[in-house]
C-alpha cells in the first residue's frame, strides 16, 4: 500500500486525528491486511483503487466517537476498515457514473482500465467490507451498515432519476445527499459511539453529528465542483454541471432569480455545461450570492450539531473522563473544518 493510502489528506486533518493517531494506525494495518488478495491481479486492482481514498474521515469518526463515548475496542477497527472499503468502492462506482478521469491526482479506475472492471472492483471492495462486518458478530452493527448501504444506493438512484430536473427543492436535495453521502458518515459516528458504550439518547446526538457533517461535506463538494481548483481538489471538476445534476447553489439561485434570469440559466444547463463553461456559471452563481448561501447552510448544520455535542463534552468533563475530552474537541474542530476546506 502506498503512502497516500496510509495517511490523512492534509496536516489539518492529521491534527484532528491526533487523539486516535495510534488506533488509526492499527486500523490502517488491519485494512491493508484485509485488502490483500491471493491472486496478484486482484491484489493490484485493490491496492490501486484504495489510493483513491484520502481523508480517512469515516474510520476516524468511528474511532473519535468511540473514544468520546468511553472506549475503543477491536471491533472499532473492523468497522472503521469496513466503512472505508465501502466508501472507496462507492467512489470507484461514482467515477464510472460521472465519467471522471482522475481523483487524488491519479487516474480513476475506469480511466486506467475500463468501466466494466471499475464496477467489479468496486463490488469487490464492498464484499470484502462485509467480511469485516461479520467479524464483529453483532447483529445491530450488521443491520445498521446494511441500512446505510441501502440508503446510499437509494440516494444515488434519486440523483440519477433527477438528472436534468432543475425544479428540485431543497428538501429533494437533502433526500439525495442524505442518502448518497451522509448515510455512511452518520453510520461511522453512530457505530463508533455504540461500540464505545454510548446510551441510546446519546447515540441520537452522535448520529445527528454524522448526518449534519455528511450533508455539509456534500454541500462543500458541490461548491468546489463549481469554483474549486482541480490541482488542489485533486479530482475532475465540473461533472455536476456537465451531467445536469442540480446542486444546492443552483437551487438557491433559481429560487431567487427573476423569470428572465431563470430562463437564461435553464437554457444553458439544459444542454449540459462543458468544462470550459464552468467558470462562467460559477461567476453567475457567486455574483447572485447562491454559493455563499450554500456555504452558510453547511455552516448552520455543522454549528447546530457541534452545539449538541458540546453538551456531551460538558457531561464527560463533569464525570472526570479526561481521555474523552480531546476526542470531543477533535470532533468539533473536524466538523468546522469541513465547511472551510478547499479539497
Amino acid at each position: 500500500m502506498t503512502q497516500s493510502a496510509n495517511q490523512p489528506a492534509s496536516n489539518a486533518m492529521a491534527s484532528f486525528y491526533r487523539p486516535i493517531e495510534r488506533e488509526l494506525a492499527d486500523m490502517t494495518s488491519l485494512l491493508k491486511e484485509r485488502l490483500r488478495h491471493l491472486d496478484p491481479l486482484f491484489d493490484a486492482y485493490l491496492e490501486y483503487s484504495f489510493q483513491l481514498g484520502g481523508k480517512r474521515l469515516r474510520p476516524a469518526l468511528t474511532l473519535l466517537c468511540g473514544k468520546a463515548a468511553g472506549k475503543i475496542e477491536r471491533r472499532h477497527f473492523y468497522i472503521g476498515a469496513a466503512l472505508e472499503m465501502i466508501h472507496t468502492g462507492s467512489l470507484v462506482h461514482d467515477d464510472v457514473l460521472d465519467g471522471a478521469s482522475f481523483r487524488r491526482q491519479l487516474q480513476t479506475v475506469n480511466a486506467k482500465w475500463d468501466s466494466q472492471r471499475a464496477v467489479l472492483i468496486g463490488d469487490m471492495l464492498i464484499t470484502r467490507a462485509f467480511e469485516l462486518v461479520c467479524d464483529c458478530e453483532d447483529f445491530k452493527v450488521f443491520r445498521k451498515i446494511s441500512q446505510c448501504c441501502q440508503a446510499t444506493v437509494e440516494g444515488e438512484l434519486y440523483q440519477t432519476e433527477s438528472v436534468g430536473n432543475f425544479a428540485l427543492s431543497v428538501d429533494d436535495y437533502r433526500r439525495i445527499v442524505g442518502g448518497k453521502t451522509a448515510s455512511l458518515i452518520e453510520c461511522s459516528a453512530a457505530l463508533g459511539a455504540y461500540l464505545g458504550g454510548a446510551s441510546e439518547a446519546d447515540l441520537d446526538v452522535y448520529g445527528a453529528l454524522g448526518r449534519s457533517l455528511g450533508v455539509a461535506f456534500q454541500i462543500v463538494d458541490d461548491v468546489l465542483d463549481l469554483v474549486g481548483d482541480e490541482d488542489v481538489v485533486g479530482k475532475t471538476l465540473g461533472t455536476d454541471l456537465e451531467n445536469q445534476k442540480e446542486t444546492l447553489p443552483v437551487i438557491f439561485y433559481l429560487q431567487n432569480a427573476s423569470r428572465q434570469e431563470k430562463d437564461v440559466l435553464l437554457k444553458r444547463l439544459g444542454g449540459g455545461v462543458r468544462a470550459d463553461e464552468r467558470a462562467d456559471i460559477a461567476a453567475l452563481l457567486k455574483g447572485a450570492g447562491a454559493i455563499d448561501a450554500a456555504l452558510a447552510e453547511a455552516k448552520r448544520l455543522v454549528d447546530a450539531a457541534v452545539a449538541r455535542l458540546a453538551e456531551l463534552r460538558k457531561r464527560a468533563e463533569g464525570e472526570g473522563r479526561t481521555d474523552s475530552l480531546a476526542a470531543f474537541d477533535s470532533l468539533a474542530d473536524l466538523a468546522r473544518f469541513v465547511v472551510k476546506r478547499d479539497k
